[in-house]
């Protein structure tokens, strides 16, 4: 492999960076230069070759030492180009291992050759595969799931395409748990950058669940990319919570894209109360990975960005 270049942000060559993660075989949207600029505090790049691979390098400082840590709307990140592999792997990871107090970021499932190596943390992810008809998928749900569907389908909920992001960005902010979350004024902001900026490009979508009286209660956005789209935000009312409307959502959402291939990518949760909603779809499990290391072990979590 080519020697490593970091590069600062603005040395970056956003064209090249974009293409690179646009041909990798495990691209994600959370690597393209537009998410990352709405989503991190900073970020710079490490870059091997002609961009042939790339590692996106996202920092903010603490008690004047810089860290790396994993922002807000962005599941995972790693190691992106043409076919890594183990040598490319060691060479990024000791990169930052090396000229990093503090590291604490989630790597793409292509991490899994050097996951034993580096004593790498499995997270769990969730999806489904919507390929098949809407009626098939349906079997797959739990009883739950399907008792809450009817639920709200007899409180005469609709399933609704017509938010706009300034009314999605006004219901998540009045009903998301900003002490259970961590959400503070710094997430509202990446928020309001992040919805913004893929609604404008095109690639994020938004749906919501209505009530008779046109009251909104459940909301998410998707992101398109490529033959998935991501499940980014989704919050709900508490009247939401209490009639089923977060169920009927994701259930009209599946009911959309069936039969098409495509994968609906749930972004799911270590929380098991979340991961237990997902999978009361159907949805499988898809593993990626968390890479903690730290020279203040013994202050490790003061350190911590979630």
């Amino acid at each position: 492999m080519s020697a490593i270049q970091f590069l600062t942000q603005k040395e970056i060559d956003r064209h090249k960076w974009d293409a690179c993660i646009a041909r990798s075989l495990n691209s994600l949207p959370y690597a393209f230069s537009l998410y990352l600029d709405s989503v991190a505090e900073n970020w710079d790049a490490l870059v091997s070759g002609n961009y042939e691979v790339v590692m996106p390098i996202v920092w903010t400082r603490k008690f004047g030492i810089k860290c790396l840590y994993q922002p807000y709307y962005c599941q995972q990140l790693g190691v992106f180009g043409d076919m890594p592999n183990k040598e490319t792997y060691r060479e990024f990871l000791n990169y930052v291992t090396q000229r990093y107090a503090y590291v604490n970021i989630n790597l793409n499932p292509s991490a899994q050759i050097v996951a034993e190596e580096y004593n790498l943390k499995v997270k769990k992810n969730l999806f489904l595969s919507l390929n098949e008809k809407y009626e098939l998928l349906k079997k797959g749900y739990s009883e739950n799931h399907k008792r809450n569907i009817r639920k709200a389908a007899k409180e005469k909920i609709t399933f609704s395409y017509e938010t706009t992001v300034s009314n999605f960005q006004k219901f998540y902010l009045e009903n998301v748990n900003r002490k259970q979350e961590n959400f503070k004024s710094k997430h509202e902001k990446i928020f309001r950058l992040l919805t913004k900026a893929l609604i404008e490009n095109g690639s994020g979508k938004l749906f919501s669940c209505i009530s008779e009286e046109k009251k909104q209660l459940a909301s998410c956005m998707i992101v398109r990319h490529e033959k998935r789209i991501i499940n980014i935000i989704n919050t709900s009312s508490l009247e939401g919570k209490n009639t089923g409307a977060s169920h009927f959502l994701f259930d009209g959402i599946i009911q959309a894209y069936s039969g098409k291939d495509i994968t609906l990518d749930f972004e799911g949760s270590s929380v098991h109360s979340i991961a237990r909603f997902y999978e009361g779809f159907g949805a499988q499990q898809e593993i990626f990975y968390n890479y903690h290391t730290s020279v203040f072990k013994k202050y490790g979590q003061r350190f911590s960005q979630k």
